[in-house]
């Protein structure tokens, strides 16, 4: 049996207590056609979790241009702040589960037997940073409006967001009416897209049945606590605390730079461990140092590489291609 969400008289945009911020920017959705490429993107940060829809998303990786991976999603929100991702497609990735409801973040795979619990920061508060982020990206990036395009039916604002040298990053289409965005293309130093994400289907009526956003972890699971994100510091702090020097890569890819003045020490096997980032102004990718020994080989999982090098074990985890990540690793000099 599906249960119907109420709705409010006012308006679908915006659900429940602590939406300020949502609701400040829905009283003028409708007036106009907005054409500023940044408070498109703000109002799109806004409505995220403040806006109740269901569908099925795909997500495609490539290589070189090449495709190499792709998933397909079933995703619901109901606001405020809750969120389920099941993969549904391809039947050895089936079952893999997002969640969160409240403060709790949850990550299952079944397959690896693994569930991670990830206690999150207020949803308002986030949201706060979010956009203050927005605010920088809007000064360090250039964003165009390209115009309106429909994505699963709905009418959407295309905006492009390139680095001041003119190199592409990221193509967003948002939602004209909700602000939720639809379609996401992320491009590599090449100019190349590296990932694609997009609704084939969605519904901003959705029904929710009970408990589609409660979870408990399977019992042949192994229930992994992460704690919040951990203290940020400038380099050389993180280096004295650390109690060794960070071994920065000689190549970035085009438009990364080093964020030095946000550089945590985190606990890994025991060790202290530097946790170095990078960013395009719209992507991160993380670059973790310890010492202690390991197997000689490169280990590759996923969207990460670990290797030794000298007394030292490094991991590089992020959104690069492939081609990318090895000139990264190959320039790392400890």
């Amino acid at each position: 049996m599906h249960v119907k969400t109420p709705r409010p008289p006012v308006s679908r945009l915006v659900r429940g207590a602590g939406a300020t911020i949502a609701v400040a920017l829905a009283c003028s959705i409708v007036l106009a056609q907005v054409t500023d490429p940044l408070e498109i993107l703000r109002r799109s940060v806004a409505a995220r979790g403040n806006v109740d829809y269901a569908g099925v998303r795909t997500v495609v990786m490539f290589e070189g241009g090449v495709k190499v991976h792709g998933v397909e999603q079933e995703i619901h929100c109901q606001a405020p702040d809750k969120f389920r991702i099941m993969v549904v497609a391809p039947e050895s990735e089936r079952g893999k589960l997002w969640l969160v409801n409240g403060q709790v973040q949850w990550e299952c795979d079944p397959h690896a037997h693994r569930a991670l619990r990830v206690q999150l920061p207020p949803a308002s508060q986030v949201r706060v940073q979010r956009l203050q982020e927005m605010d920088r990206l809007g000064r360090s990036m250039r964003l165009q409006y390209c115009g309106m395009e429909t994505i699963a039916g709905h009418n959407a604002y295309v905006i492009k967001v390139y680095t001041q040298q003119g190199l592409p990053v990221k193509k967003t289409w948002i939602d004209a009416e909700t602000f939720i965005t639809l379609k996401t293309q992320r491009f590599d130093s090449a100019g190349r897209v590296k990932s694609s994400a997009y609704f084939t289907r969605i519904s901003f009526d959705p029904e929710f049945s009970p408990g589609l956003f409660s979870f408990s972890p399977p019992a042949e699971c192994t229930v992994i606590d992460t704690q919040r994100p951990p203290e940020r510091m400038l380099l050389a702090d993180a280096e004295q605390r650390a109690g060794f020097q960070a071994a920065l890569p000689a190549y970035l890819p085009a438009g990364y730079h080093f964020q030095a003045s946000s550089v945590a020490v985190i606990q890994l096997k025991g060790r202290n461990a530097l946790w170095l980032s990078f960013t395009n102004g719209v992507d991160t990718f993380s670059l973790f140092q310890r010492r202690g020994g390991g197997p000689a080989d490169t280990l590759r999982r996923g969207r990460s590489i670990t290797w030794q090098s000298g007394q030292f074990r490094f991991t590089l985890l992020g959104p690069l291609s492939s081609g990318e990540m090895e000139q990264v690793r190959d320039s790392v000099r400890p």
